[in-house]
């Protein structure tokens, strides 16, 4: 048994990767099983009734031992809580390369636009037919990741992959459609501070020294920047109790393709003024063009640290 997991606190890339693979490694005689390392975010849950498909099971731990492959993540800091107990088999990625195995593995890590671009390559590499429902999954994680291209991420290949999965999926505009899902990313109604700050966060070490950063993608920003207090004072209560140096939270304007960003402390503020060149606007870090932590705001830290 194969295990298929994504990362915490995932989102739709990383459920809906690790949802289609795992169909790929059953239609390909492997016994498999997937799990989701936490509850879905709005846009996730949209996907999936859109479709009338029963999530994941949500599952923190697995028996010692157990084969796991990693979708969308390969740092152990995103990933399940006893991975180092695990018997790490697989890593399906689109992020940098930041994991040490005890023997040969196999990985498919690429410089793609989402981890569903990777998945449907498999498929139409090995000849393998695709269901409605498995095309839009991963029509939905690759609109989800490149921001509908755009996110710096995005490649003409995501797009050309798109194109060949809509065949399947028969999608009629899908325009509306990523702005369906990215209103129902957006309706976060009256989530709690904390839930709102860790929805999509990710851990990350610069210069020796532990960072979070949030990312809150979004159609409204005006709901985040109302809440700006409350989320300062989240932030600051995260650090302190985790033990953190800082913390990011950026507030991305999907279709502006602009951000707003907060931190956790007066240093951590000074850091991201200076790497980002960000301007002080209504409280916040203002910068034009600034949608992607992957492509853009951890590359720009680590070469801030390790330069």
């Amino acid at each position: 048994m194969k295990y298929v997991i994504g990362h915490k606190n995932p989102d739709t890339d990383a459920i809906c990767s690790s949802v289609v693979y795992q169909s790929f490694l059953k239609k390909t005689g492997v016994e498999s099983k997937v799990y989701a390392l936490g509850t879905f975010n709005r846009e996730t849950q949209f996907v999936f009734d859109e479709l009338g498909i029963e999530a994941p099971q949500v599952q923190l731990e697995l028996p010692a031992g157990s084969e796991v492959i990693l979708l969308d993540h390969n740092e152990a800091g995103q990933s399940i809580d006893n991975l180092g107990e695990l018997d790490l088999v697989g890593i399906i990625d689109h992020h940098k390369v930041d994991v040490k195995t005890s023997k040969p593995i196999e990985m498919d890590i690429q410089p793609i636009g989402s981890s569903c671009s990777i998945v449907a390559k498999k498929f139409f590499t090995n000849g393998i037919e695709l269901s409605k429902e498995e095309a839009t999954m991963l029509i939905s994680g690759i609109l989800s990741d490149t921001l509908h291209f755009r996110s710096p991420t995005s490649t003409a290949e995501d797009k050309e992959i798109l194109e060949k999965l809509n065949k399947v999926a028969e999608i009629s505009d899908i325009e509306a459609y990523s702005l369906e899902m990215f209103n129902a990313k957006s309706d976060l109604g009256d989530i709690d501070v904390e839930s709102l700050i860790t929805l999509d966060y990710k851990e990350f070490t610069f210069g020796g020294d532990k960072y979070t950063i949030g990312v809150m993608e979004t159609t409204s920003p005006s709901y985040g920047l109302g809440r700006l207090d409350e989320i300062k004072d989240g932030l600051k209560a995260i650090q302190e109790r985790e033990g953190l140096k800082g913390i990011i939270f950026t507030i991305v304007d999907i279709l502006n393709e602009e951000s707003y960003t907060a931190t956790s402390d007066k240093d951590t503020t000074q850091l991201f003024k200076e790497v980002f060149n960000a301007e002080e606007r209504d409280g916040t870090l203002y910068v034009d063009n600034l949608v992607s932590r992957k492509k853009q705001i951890v590359p720009a830290l680590e070469e801030r640290f390790n330069g």
